[in-house]
C-alpha cells in the first residue's frame, strides 16, 4: 500500500520523502539507497515517477549513480545546490531545459577546447561521425546520437560534474519533442544538414583548441535549437504533422 497520500506531483513528493531521510541521517552518506523496484512498492508509484524523482536527487547533488550499483547518498551534502527537471512534457519545458544546457555547455566547449586529450578528441570525432552517418526513422535513436555529442564533450572537459549534468538531463528528456519536431518540419533535410553544420563548427574549433570559438559555435548550435521550438510554438494547430 503507497504511504504517499498528499495531493500533488508524485515525483516532487518521492524527492522530498527521500530528502526528508537523507536530512535526519537514515541514509547517511555514501549509504546505498532502496533499489527502484523497492521505492516503486514502498510509495505505490510507477517507475516513470521514481526515476523522475531519483534524477531530481542526482542534479542537486543530492544522490549519484553508479553503474551496475544503484544509487548512492552523495558523500558531500548539496541540498543548497537541490532544484528539480521534471520530465519534459511539452515544447516549453524543452526550451527551458535548452535555455540551462546553453550555460553549462559553452563553458563546457571552451573547456573541452583546452583541456582535451588525444583520446577524447577522438571520442569527440566518433559521436560526430556516428550522427553524420546515422540512418533511422526512431527519433529517440537520433536523440540519444545527437547527445552523445554533446556528451564527448562534456568529459572532454575532465571535470566529471559536466557529464554527470548532461546525463542527469537526458533522463527527462521526453522524445516525443523530437518526433514531433522531425513531423512539423517542411524542410527536414535541410534541417539535418543544418545541425550537421553546427556539430561540425564546434568540432572543428575544439579540434584547433580555440575555446572562444568553440564557446561561440555551441551557443549559436543550441541557441538555433531555441529558435526551432520558438518556430514550432508560432505554428497553427493544422501544420503540427506534415501532409
Amino acid at each position: 500500500m503507497s504511504i504517499i497520500t498528499q495531493r500533488g506531483n508524485l515525483a516532487e513528493i518521492v524527492v522530498a520523502k527521500l530528502s526528508e531521510r537523507i536530512d535526519s541521517g537514515l541514509y547517511g552518506p555514501g549509504e546505498k539507497i532502496p533499489s527502484s523496484a523497492q521505492l516503486c512498492e514502498e510509495f505505490g508509484v510507477s517507475r516513470t515517477v521514481v526515476r523522475e524523482a531519483l534524477t531530481s536527487l542526482k542534479v542537486g547533488g543530492r544522490v549519484t549513480a553508479r553503474q551496475g550499483a544503484g544509487v548512492f547518498v552523495s558523500e558531500k551534502d548539496a541540498k543548497t545546490l537541490n532544484f528539480e527537471i521534471s520530465r519534459i512534457e511539452d515544447i516549453r519545458s524543452a526550451m527551458q531545459i535548452l535555455e540551462l544546457r546553453l550555460g553549462v555547455e559553452m563553458q563546457a566547449a571552451a573547456l573541452a577546447a583546452t583541456r582535451r586529450t588525444p583520446e577524447a578528441l577522438a571520442g569527440i570525432a566518433r559521436a560526430y561521425d556516428h550522427l553524420e552517418t546515422l540512418q533511422t526513422d526512431d527519433a529517440e535513436v537520433e536523440a540519444r546520437a545527437d547527445f552523445e555529442f554533446h556528451l564527448a564533450i562534456a568529459r572532454a572537459t575532465r571535470n566529471p560534474h559536466f557529464p554527470s549534468f548532461l546525463e542527469a538531463v537526458m533522463e527527462s528528456i521526453n522524445f516525443e519533442l523530437v518526433l514531433k519536431h522531425r513531423e512539423s518540419s517542411r524542410a527536414y533535410q535541410g534541417y539535418l544538414k543544418k545541425i550537421n553544420k553546427e556539430h561540425a563548427a564546434i568540432l572543428s574549433a575544439i579540434t584547433q583548441g580555440d575555446a572562444k570559438s568553440a564557446k561561440n559555435a555551441i551557443a549559436a548550435h543550441l541557441e538555433e535549437s531555441l529558435n526551432r521550438y520558438r518556430a514550432l510554438l508560432d505554428e497553427p494547430a493544422s501544420s503540427e504533422t506534415m501532409e
